[in-house]
């Protein structure tokens, strides 16, 4: 998987939080803030080290669980740009 793909990846997230009027206003912002980190890294064309990669995907990991039954968009969304991440090694 390319860096390409994950941005489209990305960008299909983004899609989703935009048209999730039920999304709880703390969910949403931890979800824009694992994007940005996302997209810093992409920017800079290199990961942040293992430490920062592994707790970035566990955090996402951890919300995807607690979207799984409210909001299982959002959740397929964010498992997408997980397993984007984890193809790229990052």
């Amino acid at each position: 998987m390319s860096r390409e793909t994950l941005r489209r990846t990305l960008a299909e997230l983004h899609a989703e939080l935009e048209a999730e009027c039920t999304l709880d206003p703390e969910a949403r912002a931890m979800l824009r803030a694992a994007a940005a980190e996302i997209q810093q890294v992409l920017d800079a064309g290199t990961p942040g080290g293992a430490e920062a990669e592994a707790s970035l995907g566990d955090r996402l990991e951890q919300e995807t669980r607690h979207f799984e039954a409210t909001h299982p968009k959002i959740a397929e969304a964010v498992r997408r740009v997980i397993d984007a991440l984890a193809a790229l090694g990052i």
